[in-house]
């Protein structure tokens, strides 16, 4: 009873269209009152992927459905995050919740950047509008061509056009994903800041969001579509916030969002170290002082950060049981692991693990301790005076 071999297809941009999603499901919104638009993020994308499958698979109907569904959820998602927590509790009871007709046309009511980039580029929505009708036309089945039949049986006496219905469909999902990325902008701006060259090296702070994927949106909306937005009155307002920050050298920039350490420019992040946070200015002094290290992992957690001294241990996997152990060790030096070697001391908060080619040395090992006491010291004094200043 399932559909025959001849309904399915594969559509020319399969690749193009997945590795897409794929990418933009790193999407992540990191306001701690909108962190559930991250569940929403996920739903569409899984949305646009089942899309793809289902369509090539023959569903051709279910196939528009869950494209259109995608572009509701993620209306339904910027609204929320406009009205607060009352709207989300509403949705999640599954009370009354405007149908998605209704939250288009209030968004451009309660959202001023929302309304502000419709305004700057009313082509696409109006384009993206008359799309969405159309595949209602072929979701609620008008028309005998939307049936299963003709689609089936070329014989039966109904024309369609396959190949035109399938680039239909190609062009649907990409708009879709184009909706997507722009309505990711509106509710989380700092995407577009992370995505521009310039204003990114003021953003001084490695963020859980993400940078917006300009690049497809140029390619498959508008070459404009960047400076479109960047025009738009709330952005410049909200960008020029960042501009007054002082801006990172590369080198800062890769240790602020990359966790990396060069060390033939430790002079220039030296000279920014106000930006770091107290565990990078750490990582700073061990390595002016000419600790030679190849990774460094605060709190043994597995992630940590790297130095421009390539390690001889080339790992074809990780896994956090390896690091964990490490928390609650007693401090140990120049402990033989594969290639190289970990030692474990006591830092701020929870154990150390550094890794490093060649063992410490006595005297280096004394210039650890020092560096690790003094500024576990300092972190105490700083705890103290944050929990006196509570109460």
């Amino acid at each position: 009873m399932k559909l025959n071999e001849q309904m399915r297809t594969v559509l020319p941009q399969h690749n193009e269209l997945l590795d897409t999603l794929n990418n933009l499901e790193a999407m992540a919104i990191g306001q701690s009152d909108r962190i559930f638009c991250n569940s929403f993020i996920s739903e569409a994308i899984r949305l646009l992927i089942n899309a793809i499958f289902l369509y090539e698979d023959g569903y051709f109907d279910c196939a528009f459905y869950s494209v259109r569904q995608a572009a509701e959820t993620y209306n339904s998602m910027l609204y929320i995050a406009n009205k607060g927590v009352s709207a989300l509790k509403r949705w999640d009871e599954k009370n009354y919740f405007p149908m998605n007709s209704k939250l288009i046309s209030q968004l451009s009511q309660i959202d001023t950047f929302y309304s502000q980039v419709k305004a700057n580029v009313p082509e696409f929505f109006d384009a993206y509008e008359k799309a969405t009708s159309k595949s209602n036309k072929i979701i609620h089945k008008q028309g005998f061509d939307t049936f299963y039949l003709p689609h089936q049986n070329p014989m039966c006496g109904i024309k369609i056009d396959k190949e035109k219905e399938k680039q239909f469909f190609a062009e649907f999902v990409t708009d879709t994903i184009c909706l997507v990325i722009i309505l990711y902008i509106v509710v989380d701006p700092i995407s577009l800041v992370l995505a521009d060259e310039e204003l990114t090296m003021y953003f001084n702070f490695d963020p859980m969001s993400e940078p917006a994927d300009m690049a497809f949106l140029s390619t498959h909306l508008d070459s404009d579509i960047d400076s479109k937005i960047k025009s738009t009155a709330y952005f410049k307002e909200f960008s020029q916030y960042f501009l007054e920050k002082e801006k990172m050298r590369p080198a800062t920039f890769d240790v602020v969002r990359y966790q990396v350490f060069d060390l033939t420019h430790l002079d220039d992040i030296k000279s920014q170290e106000s930006l770091l946070n107290f565990y990078e200015k750490l990582i700073l002094a061990l390595l002016i002082s000419g600790i030679q290290v190849t990774r460094i992992h605060p709190d043994c957690f597995i992630l940590g950060y790297t130095t421009s001294i390539p390690s001889n241990y080339r790992p074809t996997e990780w896994s956090s049981s390896d690091y964990d152990r490490f928390q609650n060790s007693p401090s140990v030096f120049n402990a033989p692991y594969h290639t190289i070697f970990r030692s474990i001391i006591k830092g701020p908060e929870k154990n150390w693990l550094l890794e490093h080619n060649i063992p410490f040395t006595t005297k280096e090992i004394e210039r650890i301790r020092d560096i690790f006491n003094k500024f576990n010291e300092l972190y105490g004094r700083l705890a103290s005076a944050f929990d006196n200043y509570n109460l």
